[in-house]
């Protein structure tokens, strides 16, 4: 290690114009046989290797501001302070490490705990304490962004500058010392939950078990993801290579190190609720799916009463839990306030348990790391009504009681999933299991699309998800287990709000739309009604993926999606969620608000709609038009009509019938109605590359401005020249204008796509020419048409928007008789005596049936 010359540093110092350069402030030495105090510090405005050793050398008012900064100032108050101690040598992380040098950095971090270690002293700074005391309560208004404690006990590296170093001085911002710590023992103990024997006398002697140790760290933060498993390893005695930019893989890699050399089940029970009395010592804070180890020290913040259980005792502590639980068939009878067992059967199986706990101690204590997983002998408890889901039991205990964590199978592996709400009641057994210490997430995980925009059109935005958050337009479920997500949306204006659930359960994705009339008064009820939404959905899982249509993989089938429809409570807006599967395990969902047409007479089920499911980039949701003609678009093969004997223009709506499109309007003339400027950039149609349809043609091989259309029934295809394709762009600004225009519009198909080009023709199957071409001249409404360019060919569809479901004949009749009793109430004579009231009292019946 590069350590300082205490006095080197401070006659030059002393006499900065007059210092030889030539004197090594730094030198290479030996921790083990040298000795030295080192720095424990919060990075500022720091002094480099490379600025250290060059002082000297730098111009004059380089120099100086240089000497300026707090981080020079720092080394030079160290350096006295060593000095005054009797210590030649000092070691600062911040000037005796070559960062520039990678493998001198690695080294570094490796050999930092036993530095730290083998260091007669270290001094701790703590530059946000002002006082000559060292705080004893905490304080949030002055340490605001550390928990109310100076920020020195928030890092991630200063655990092990706490821990390993026998004797440790605190100081203030002025140098003042403030403490040591063993005279700070209870109060460090308050602030780090490290126990107060660990720092009076260290680790050495101790059993503490991994989860402890880890939980230490849980709320500790570093700069670089990376560090908050590289500042620990000192601290279990591993060596790995640094590998900056690898994320959350570094903390895996630290657990699997661990495991290598380490034979302690609580690795595995990050996530453990600190009541294990009422949750029976079960992991029940697991919010996710998969690897059995944890994402971040975090996951450990509970664990620092965690003890591991050695082999030996291992049986005892297995025979207590399976009486406390009851599990098996024990015939309990009632003696005094104890519970006997007598069933002969049962003692002579915790006998038989018992001994089997001691003859496998050789195999409880054996890891073993391969990539089919990590291999580990527990005993385990059968979920009775699903043999893939597991309970396992661990080595370890909080207070009195084992730890469990949930398993499923999957596959060769076993992958860790959050707590079953289940009773376990049989035996446990003892199985070799392979757990996966890996995130698969293709083969795990669910993927679902969420386009939300169309409800923005009528106000409802969304406002929050429970129980976790996601942003954007896609969230991913487990595969593995039970996996519920809710998503709420609210209109102030409208005083109303729905929530939609995405959920997925035992191997079925699933949709539902929980709705509430009651407006909130503040907005943290927001977080209540998904809370609550949250629940009711959880608790009804079953009956809604249970619910749920069945999508047929048939090509007749194979595009089907489905439409659910909720009307919104004293309001006249109902909610539309429109289910759909674009591959085996992925799901688009569409979430869209539209006025109640009268429909509601009860929960709408299901129904059957239809949308493509990829192709032409699309602006929403969309039912394409099938066409005989095939072009590839920008590479993706798609089916277009031939424009027989009348212009075609891209954004025409309009009917369709007999194989011809009957043009009514077009969506570029509407904008300007509404106010929008079709010349608009954000509106400009999308040109795209064309090529054939299928293999290129012998005769048309020679021919690179040409592309052939083939006919998927017939040998006439189309030959192209300078062909072009152009689409309406499928951005946000398309898909609101089309949501603008679905009132008046219901039932229309669009031209979503014209293909372009300066001359076609009819070609035979070898290319060869066999007809002439046609006069059609696109129109000129078109923004993208240019002169004398033709329009042979177009694309159709039918806007998922522009589909609604017709008002219930029953309902409108039931409507139509209140208006007709309303409006004769309204229009009565007046009347005078008796006539008079009996007219109030009718009118009375009659308003409070309309408000019914």
């Amino acid at each position: 290690m590069k350590l300082l010359n205490v006095e080197v540093v401070l006659n030059r110092e002393k006499d900065i114009h007059r210092a030889e350069s030539e004197f090594d402030v730094l030198e290479e030495l030996d921790d083990k046989t040298t000795s030295y105090a080192i720095l424990s510090h919060r990075w500022g405005v720091e002094i480099t290797y490379e600025e250290m050793i060059g002082l000297m050398k730098m111009e004059e008012r380089k120099r100086a501001d240089v000497r300026k900064r707090d981080g020079y100032q720092k080394i030079i108050k160290s350096c006295k302070q060593a000095r005054k101690d009797g210590h030649k040598w000092l070691w600062i992380d911040t000037c005796c490490i070559d960062k520039r040098s990678s493998a001198e950095l690695s080294e570094a971090i490796n050999a930092m705990y036993r530095w730290y270690q083998n260091a007669r002293v270290c001094y701790v700074y703590l530059n946000d304490v002002d006082e000559s005391v060292f705080p004893t309560e905490r304080d949030n208004s002055k340490f605001d962004r550390s928990n109310g404690w100076p920020e020195w006990f928030m890092r991630g590296w200063t655990l092990q500058e706490l821990i390993a170093p026998e004797q440790v001085e605190f100081f203030n911002k002025n140098w003042v010392p403030i403490g040591s710590k063993p005279r700070l023992a209870p109060i460090l103990e308050k602030i780090t939950r490290i126990p107060r024997e660990v720092l009076t006398d260290g680790l050495v002697g101790k059993r503490l078990s991994v989860a402890q140790l880890m939980s230490w760290a849980a709320d500790r933060k570093t700069t670089r993801m990376e560090d908050r498993a590289y500042s620990l390893m000192g601290l279990f005695g591993v060596n790995m290579p640094m590998l900056y930019g690898e994320g959350e893989r570094a903390f895996q890699r630290l657990q699997l190190e661990i495991i290598r050399i380490s034979n302690d089940h609580s690795i595995f029970a990050w996530g453990m609720d600190p009541w294990p009395f009422i949750f029976g010592g079960r992991s029940t804070r697991m919010p996710r799916t998969g690897s059995v180890l944890a994402e971040d020290p975090s996951d450990f913040r509970d664990c620092g009463g965690i003890t591991k259980v050695e082999p030996g005792d291992f049986g005892a502590k297995l025979v207590k839990y399976i009486e406390h639980y009851e599990l098996g068939n024990p015939w309990y009878i009632q003696r005094n306030v104890w519970q006997v067992s007598t069933n002969p059967l049962h003692l002579c199986r915790l006998a038989w348990l018992r001994w089997r706990a001691r003859s496998l101690s050789q195999q409880l204590r054996a890891f073993t790391i391969s990539n089919a997983g990590i291999q580990v002998c527990f005993p385990v408890i059968l979920l009775p009504n699903s043999p893939s889901h597991f309970r396992a039991i661990l080595a370890c205990t909080y207070e009195w009681a084992l730890i469990t964590i949930d398993l499923v199978s999957s596959g060769s592996s076993f992958d860790r999933i959050p707590g079953i709400d289940s009773t376990f009641t049989t035996y446990p057994e003892f199985k070799t299991l392979h757990l996966t210490h890996h995130q698969d997430v293709n083969e795990k995980r669910r993927k679902f699309t969420l386009d939300d925009k169309h409800a923005s059109y009528h106000g409802f935005t969304r406002c929050g998800t429970c129980p976790r958050e996601f942003t954007g337009n896609a969230v991913t479920l487990s595969s593995l287990t039970d996996d519920l997500i809710v998503i709420v949306y609210a209109n102030n204006n409208a005083r109303s709000r729905f929530a939609v659930g995405l959920g997925y359960y035992l191997g079925q994705g699933w949709v539902h739309v929980v709705c509430d009339g009651h407006f909130p008064i503040r907005e943290a009820d927001w977080a209540d009604f998904g809370r609550g939404a949250y629940h009711r959905m959880w608790n009804a899982r079953a009956e809604h993926a249970k619910s749920m249509p069945k999508q047929e993989e048939t090509y007749v089938h194979r595009d089907d999606h489905f439409t659910k429809h909720a009307h919104l409570p004293r309001s006249i807006w109902a909610a539309r969620v429109v289910w759909g599967r674009w591959e085996m395990y992925n799901f688009k969902v569409m979430v869209d608000v539209e006025q109640c047409p009268g429909c509601c007479d009860g929960p709408w089920r299901w129904t059957t709609t239809k949308n493509d499911r990829g192709g032409l980039g699309m602006p929403g949701l969309m039912r394409s038009v099938w066409g005989s003609y095939s072009l590839g678009l920008d590479g993706w093969e798609a089916c277009f009509l031939k424009c027989s004997g009348q212009p075609v223009a891209l954004g025409d709506y309009g009917d369709y019938s007999d194989g011809v499109p009957i043009r009514s309007g077009n969506i570029f003339e509407d904008m300007r109605t509404l106010g929008i400027d079709p010349k608009d950039s954000t509106y400009c149609p999308v040109v795209s590359r064309i090529s054939d349809g299928g293999q290129r043609m012998r005769g048309m091989r020679n021919q690179d401005n040409v592309a052939v259309a083939r006919r998927a029934l017939g040998d006439r295809h189309l030959a192209l020249h300078q062909p072009k394709g152009i689409s309406l762009p499928a951005h946000d600004n398309i898909v609101m204008l089309l949501k603008a225009l679905s009132t008046r519009l219901e039932g229309k198909h669009l031209v979503i796509t014209v293909i372009q080009c300066s001359e076609f023709y009819e070609v035979d199957e070898d290319g060869k020419r066999s007809g002439a071409g046609n006069d059609l001249v696109s129109d000129s409404v078109d923004p993208s048409t240019g002169a004398g360019m033709l329009t042979p060919l177009c694309a159709i569809a039918t806007p998922q928007v522009w589909r609604r479901r017709l008002a219930c004949v029953q309902r409108r009749e039931q409507f139509k008789s209140i208006r007709v009793h309303f409006y004769a109430l309204v229009n009565m004579s007046q009347l005078t005596g008796t006539e008079a009231y009996r007219k109030s009292v009718t009118e009375e019946r009659w308003s409070h049936q309309v408000l019914l």
